[in-house]
């Protein structure tokens, strides 16, 4: 009866495919993160926009409301400065993401370590099982051999 394969670091595959996929999902959320940064960056931009689009409009009237347009410059400086974090904020996250993408990149090693020691231990069973195969195969058609030997010359004595 063949022996079964038995990969004897299974376990420890296991934990570092977990490692793997506890990797990838760190890199995904911050890859989320990066692109919730960019689209918030990008609506600050776009009111930047309007708000220097509103104040050309105030002023086309002939007439200039200081309170207003000081009240636009307030609001144009607090946006602008929004910009600034989001962009500062874009640079640490991916500053993170390239430091989580070098653990990804080992887990994913490691893990790919273990696979190819789990593959030719597979492999190496399966010349084994050949082998013991071949031999169960050449002592039946022996021992086949021999009783059909013995039979024939039983039948030649009677």
């Amino acid at each position: 009866m063949p022996r079964r394969f038995k990969f004897r670091f299974a376990t420890m595959l296991k934990i570092r495919r977990q490692r793997e996929d506890e990797q990838k999902r760190i890199v995904a959320e911050r890859l989320r993160q990066i692109r919730q940064t960019r689209d918030h960056r990008l609506v600050l931009q776009r009111q930047i926009e309007d708000e220097v689009d509103a104040i050309r409009h105030s002023q086309t009237g002939g007439a200039i409301d200081i309170q207003q347009v000081m009240r636009h410059r307030h609001w144009l400086s607090h946006l602008h400065k929004g910009v600034l974090e989001a962009d500062a904020r874009l640079r640490f996250l991916e500053a993170r993401l390239a430091q989580e993408r070098v653990v990804l990149a080992e887990a994913v090693k490691q893990r790919k370590i273990l696979e190819k020691l789990k593959e030719r231990q597979w492999q190496r069973h399966l010349r084994e099982q050949g082998v013991l195969e071949v031999k169960e195969g050449d002592e039946l058609a022996a021992v086949r051999y021999v009783f059909g030997r013995d039979a024939d010359a039983e039948l030649l004595r009677t």
